[in-house]
């Protein structure tokens, strides 16, 4: 679907973006059976090195079958090093060499995760992920705006990377922010309905900035990563992922992925092809 002046639009003004991080096995026995249940996609970040590395890791077997499935596969580096710091020739090997990696296999990455979300300002890293991706997550808050214009740290009013000063933007394609739920389960201590109760408020939260008539600006992207049973610092319990991806069936909501993004270069704004009505 082609952007309008003020945003997407669709029949539905109730969408969700999922996202799941770091190669978890969990991932492919536990969250996709559920996602299967109700017809919904994620969006997969794949760190090439820690494919099969150990039996909590997914296998190429797994990886390829989640892209089979109409699943959204996409890259997280070769090694998951912190990004700030590394030599130009070790930040290529991360940006460049994983997307070489998955292509190897035959997945064409064109979204790119940083390993910590916290890059967001570092031109460095920026300018390494702009050459070889359309997006990049990288950062986090409770919605990504399409027009990058309703973060409370900026004035912007499109999506442009650099001001015209030549100084990096606080948002862009770049620094795509998710809603990270491992932050929420640790806060609440792994209480499943207190988790719930704020899961429900967050993918609630656009409501005030999208439109009764389907015109979408504003996206939870919510970023899991293991979905098992054990309350570890990187852990949804499995029942609660259940609850929450029947909440967002029951309740009308489009699963979108990130590959259905796509970008304005005249108006420097995000856009989402291929809205499903409801």
């Amino acid at each position: 679907m082609s952007p309008t002046p003020s945003g997407n639009s669709s029949a539905s003004s109730k969408v969700v973006m999922l996202t799941f991080g770091d190669t978890l096995k969990s991932q492919f026995t536990n969250a996709k059976p559920i996602l299967d249940k109700y017809g919904f996609k994620g969006s997969f970040f794949i760190t090439c090195l820690w494919v099969g590395s150990d039996k909590a890791r997914m296998t190429w077997q797994d990886i390829l079958a989640l892209q089979m499935d109409g699943q959204n596969i996409e890259s997280k580096t070769m090694t998951h090093r912190r990004m700030t710091n590394l030599s130009p020739n070790d930040l290529n090997y991360e940006v460049a060499g994983s997307k070489k990696c998955l292509a190897d296999h035959g997945i064409n990455a064109t979204i790119f995760a940083t390993t910590h979300g916290n890059e967001w300002n570092n031109a460095t890293v920026i300018n390494a992920i702009a050459k070889y991706y359309n997006f990049a997550v990288n950062g986090f808050a409770p919605l990504m705006f399409l027009h990058c214009d309703g973060y409370k740290q900026s004035s912007q009013h499109d999506c442009r990377t650099y001001f015209d000063n030549g100084t990096l933007t606080f948002a862009n394609r770049y620094s795509i922010r998710e809603w990270s739920h491992n932050n929420i389960d640790k806060a609440y201590s792994y209480n499943d309905t207190k988790i719930f109760q704020r899961f429900v408020q967050e993918v609630n939260s656009q409501n005030r900035f999208n439109k009764e008539n389907g015109t979408i600006t504003a996206v939870p992207v919510i970023g899991y990563h293991d979905i098992v049973n054990n309350k570890t610092r990187d852990s949804t319990d499995v029942n609660l992922f259940v609850q929450e991806m029947k909440y967002l069936h029951d309740n009308g909501f489009s699963v979108l992925t990130l590959n259905q993004l796509g970008y304005d270069t005249n108006r420097n704004v995000i856009y989402i092809n291929n809205i499903p009505s409801s």
